[in-house]
């Protein structure tokens, strides 16, 4: 017989929504049911009025009357980090802060040491070159590359073109930038490619220590992935009108 926890695992190898529905009041109180993304039951039994066009995931929501907390099943988002300077590792740290899994990849051993970053991090000493070799790209749903020059930034780029547009951040000045958006027009980018690619990376928030940096970085890959702009929320506040 299989177990929630059973049918958890195998959600989080696909792609495909599922909510987990947690009943908390009524005389199925504690009960929880694990929904499909169309809808059928997986595990428990079904809610009565459970309807997918009224389910707001992380939060409280009633179904004729009992009310339930949805939950989204999904696995930790997971970023690929291409090297592994001081700016990195505070990368890699907001990362890990905000719930995510991190991969870092850098060429050279001496950086990827455990010295430099938090236990939880995967860390991988791969030739820039071909890194995608030895990796599942489709696993990660951002990269953020931070390496030493802009040649190392075109090299890896090159490698995740066919990740886009999965997010997809270059760190540099924006003379650096230009040239390497140069080079990848070069090499047979479209336009439309380019314009997927965010660089220079990061919010604009004056940052200018490591972790001022990394902050602006981390905050535009969540701001990025979860569709936002990443305004001032003050904009939306409701006026005091008399």
């Amino acid at each position: 017989m299989q177990t929630i926890y059973d049918v958890m695992k195998a959600r989080l190898q696909v792609t495909a929504p599922t909510f987990m529905v947690t009943i908390l009041s009524g005389p199925r109180q504690g009960d929880k049911t694990i929904y499909s993304e169309t809808g059928d039951v997986l595990y428990g039994e079904a809610i009565d009025g459970f309807s997918l066009a009224s389910v707001k995931p992380n939060s409280l929501c009633v179904f004729e009357g009992t009310e339930c907390f949805v939950q989204p099943v999904e696995k930790d988002p997971s970023v690929l980090v291409l090297g592994a300077g001081h700016v990195s590792r505070a990368i890699t740290d907001l990362l890990l802060f905000i719930g995510c899994s991190v991969t870092v990849v850098d060429d050279r051993p001496e950086y990827v040491v455990p010295e430099f970053f938090d236990e939880r991090v995967i860390r991988k000493c791969l030739p820039l070159d071909n890194f995608k070799d030895s990796l599942d790209l489709s696993e990660y749903n951002g990269f953020i590359v931070v390496t030493r020059a802009h040649e190392f930034d075109n090299t890896c780029l090159d490698q995740l073109r066919d990740q886009l547009p999965t997010y997809m951040g270059v760190m540099g000045s924006r003379q650096r930038v230009y040239y390497a958006l140069e080079n990848l027009r070069a090499q047979g980018w479209t336009q439309e490619e380019i314009d997927m690619v965010y660089a220079p990376i990061g919010l604009d928030l004056g940052a200018q220590t490591p972790e001022e940096i990394a902050l602006s970085i981390v905050s535009e890959y969540l701001a990025v992935v979860r569709g936002k702009q990443g305004q001032f929320l003050r904009k939306g506040r409701v006026s005091n009108e008399s």
